[in-house]
């Protein structure tokens, strides 16, 4: 299989879809890779590395869609690269469609088979490609967010850090998933007192065994959530609930509650999902706005900016699923595991991502309704 991968153009976004040892480990299978010249770059991978491993440096992006029968990328294809792609070619990469019309227009109009990342989702429940992303944006949203709290910054002044003899930063954390239990990990490391709700009660259960003392584990439904966050120097929001939800776990009249010179870290930034007043998202260049005095961060690219390890994270999970690909076929890959077929968003001028047909009003179909599903996993 000839495979593409583009250099990223979103603002800000360092990471790479595949890294020099996932390379080698496809030319050994026999297959074509054609990488867009500087791609790795931001990462810490030059052209130099991806040539030693065995891949074809093509100097403009358009030499890469030309050639590869599957692109891979980490972000979803911007609309200023909407003309790159051929018809029914193939993406692989974080695609959140379902708040992107314009890029299910693109998908359908060239019957391109798209698969996300993000929705790539095993037996168990689990989301084996989002899994590594969680992370590192769990942990990264302290350690971007609590620059915030500095004066100079429009914060409160408040150290995250504890201070002997001092009362320490109060945090709250919206969602004990991967990423919000990261997030409630590191914060509790620099010594905040955090409390982190849960709707879950078997997650709770579970999390009650290894969460460190300094983490108070909260069902959402058993305490008054608006007081914790009222009472709050940073609120991180690591929940799934979908954009345009109603209603939000902290609306309006809640943010003007809050201390002034607060943070709100929206990991997920959802749009007015979990909370109303996150209504655009910003970027790494331009991270924060203010509203009611409250500091709100909805940069939707965390780990963009620790692009080596999330890189290399990535490709960990990543790998075995491009080498099925590769040696299967997409069709077959898709018809043979479940976990790739979850992730299909589009294939042959059918929408079958739900929450994209939802959100936008469209038609859809279910996967495996559009697709001949045999020998499943």
């Amino acid at each position: 299989m000839i495979i593409g991968v583009l250099k990223e153009i979103k603002t800000e976004e360092y990471r790479v879809a595949m890294i020099p040892g996932g390379v080698r480990q496809l030319v050994q299978k026999g297959n074509e890779i054609f990488i867009q010249s500087r791609a790795g770059l931001g990462a810490g991978y030059s052209d130099e590395s991806y040539r030693e491993a065995g891949a074809q440096i093509a100097e403009t992006a358009s030499e890469v869609t030309e050639r590869a029968m599957l692109v891979v990328k980490i972000k979803e294809p911007l609309e200023s690269e909407f003309h790159l792609f051929r018809d029914h070619q193939s993406i692989f990469g974080y695609l959140h469609s379902e708040t992107r019309p314009a890029l299910v227009d693109m998908l359908l109009r060239k019957q391109i088979t798209a698969i996300a990342f993000e929705n790539v989702m095993l037996p168990d429940g689990s989301f084996p490609l989002l899994f590594p992303m969680s992370i590192i944006a769990g942990q990264q949203a302290v350690l971007q967010g609590m620059q915030f709290l500095w004066n100079h910054k429009g914060g409160i002044g408040k150290s995250l850090v504890s201070y002997p003899g001092l009362e320490p930063a109060q945090v709250v954390v919206l969602g004990a998933g991967h990423a919000g239990t990261r997030a409630a990990s590191v914060a509790a490391a620099l010594g905040c007192t955090v409390t982190l709700f849960e709707i879950d009660r078997k997650r709770i259960r579970y999390l009650s065994l290894l969460l460190p003392h300094n983490i108070r584990l909260l069902h959402t439904e058993a305490v008054s959530l608006s007081e914790y966050v009222c009472q709050a120097d940073m609120v991180i929001n690591a929940t799934a609930i979908p954009p345009y939800s109603s209603p939000h776990l902290i609306d309006r009249l809640m943010v003007s509650r809050m201390k002034k010179g607060s943070v709100i870290i929206d990991l997920t930034a959802n749009l007015k999902g979990a909370i109303e007043t996150v209504d655009h998202y910003t970027t790494h260049n331009d991270p924060v706005w203010e509203e009611n005095g409250v500091i709100h961060y909805a940069v939707s690219n965390i780990p963009g900016t620790v692009a080596h390890t999330a890189s290399q994270a990535l490709s960990l999970e990543l790998m075995p699923y491009l080498i099925e690909i590769a040696d299967k076929g997409i069709l077959t890959a898709l018809q043979q595991n479940s976990a790739l077929r979850a992730g299909l968003t589009a294939i042959n001028g059918k929408l079958t991502w739900k929450d994209a047909g939802i959100f936008q009003n469209r038609l859809w179909s279910p996967p495996e309704e559009v697709i001949e599903v045999r020998n499943e996993k």
